[in-house]
């Protein structure tokens, strides 16, 4: 009877032991993280434009600026004041792709792959970084990662 014990312990073990190392393997596919990359791009000495590209990894889709105002789903940039640069106008993005998301109930638009961002901006000619942030959320098919949000900082003397 005792050898019986054993034995179920041991089967037992060995299946919490391969669940947990399956899990763990399953935990490396979440990271399907968006890597940005903010540069400021001169059209004149006094006007510019703020690039602000998201690498998007295989998978995963990050979600459009002006998607539907009772989804969840929000994606904002916001400009500390400086005097060093005005803006003009509001951040430009390309077409995004729609899709109807069933969970939500609501067609939503995302992009897939890169994307540039773009904001116009008028340089003062004083000095002063142009900094913000990004906030932004991602999916892949399986799993929404929590809301994001990423600081930026540009000198525009160089």
């Amino acid at each position: 009877m005792n050898i019986q014990i054993i034995k179920h312990g041991f089967t037992a073990g060995l299946l919490l032991l391969l669940l947990v190392f399956r899990s763990e393997g399953y935990a490396q596919v979440v990271d399907g993280t968006i890597r940005w990359e903010c540069i400021l791009k001169r059209k004149s000495p006094e006007e510019a434009e703020i690039v602000m590209k998201a690498h998007i990894p295989e998978g995963w889709q990050l979600y459009a600026l002006g998607n539907n105002a009772d989804s969840p789903i929000k994606m904002t940039f916001d400009f500390a004041p400086s005097a060093s640069y005005k803006r003009i106008g509001v951040v430009m993005q390309p077409q995004p792709l729609t899709k109807y998301d069933s969970l939500l109930g609501i067609s939503v638009r995302y992009f897939k792959g890169e994307v540039d961002f773009r904001q116009e901006i008028r340089l003062t000619g004083k000095k002063g970084a142009i900094k913000g942030t990004i906030a932004f959320m991602q999916c892949s098919d399986q799993v929404c990662l929590p809301p994001q949000t990423i600081a930026f900082n540009i000198n525009p003397s160089h």
